[in-house]
């Protein structure tokens, strides 16, 4: 596999969706030794606080962006986006990292449309929304790196995560597609599909199976990065 030259990176620009905790703030750490610019966003906007926090006293040098932002929502989406730009440059959009995603431990038969409708438009919906936005500015350079966040429940169902399940089955088909797509672009479509990570919304759906690895996705992504 290809990896993405930490050398080349200095003047680079990464946006992490749903970046306010877990998998996606440790994300956003990592990259952020790597990378000039980071954005980062979340739902929530004490979360993004305390991560842009964070990142400063790692490293004062990288220049951040925190914006609250609910990528199912696309004039939000859009929005985050032209900031980035107008802040970063049209050129500098590089790394594109899809984690954003909500998950609902309930039997489908109890699953109400409302959590049905969030969980598409969080985990599926919302990384449509946002690489759409992006694609542009990496097609017209010829260059860039996209990166779905996907799990072991976008192969393989899992019992009272029905929701859940299908909108990483339709990640997977979309990031898939999408490597066709832009291929001759030069932009690269990678999925990674990750195991038990011991994240919020894994301690709430089964916090003792899940507590036993915590740093694989890590490593997983950096390899990738």
């Amino acid at each position: 596999m290809n990896t993405l030259n930490p050398k080349n990176m200095q003047d680079r620009t990464a946006l992490i969706t749903g970046s306010g905790r877990g998998i996606g703030k440790e994300t956003a750490i990592m990259l952020a030794r790597q990378v000039e610019n980071i954005v980062v966003c979340s739902r929530t906007k004490n979360e993004i606080n305390e991560v842009v926090k964070d990142i400063e006293e790692i490293n004062d040098q990288v220049n951040i962006m925190g914006t609250k932002c609910d990528v199912s929502i696309s004039s939000q989406v859009n929005s985050l986006v032209r900031s980035a730009v107008d802040r970063f440059g049209s050129e500098s959009i590089d790394i594109l990292v899809n984690n954003a995603g909500v998950a609902f431990d309930k039997k489908l038969v109890d699953t109400s449309e409302d959590e049905w409708d969030q969980t598409i438009d969080t985990n599926l919906k919302g990384a449509f929304l946002i690489t759409k936005a992006v694609l542009p500015y990496m097609i017209e350079r010829k260059s860039g790196s996209i990166v779905n966040v996907n799990s072991g429940a976008g192969k393989a169902g899992f019992s009272d995560l029905s929701s859940y399940c299908a909108s990483k089955f339709g990640l997977a088909g979309l990031a898939e597609s999408l490597a066709l797509e832009v291929d001759m672009y030069n932009i690269r479509t990678m999925t990674i599909f990750l195991g038990q990570v011991t994240t919020k919304m894994w301690q709430d759906y089964d916090y003792n199976y899940y507590e036993k690895i915590r740093i694989r996705c890590l490593n997983q992504l950096a390899d990738i990065l």
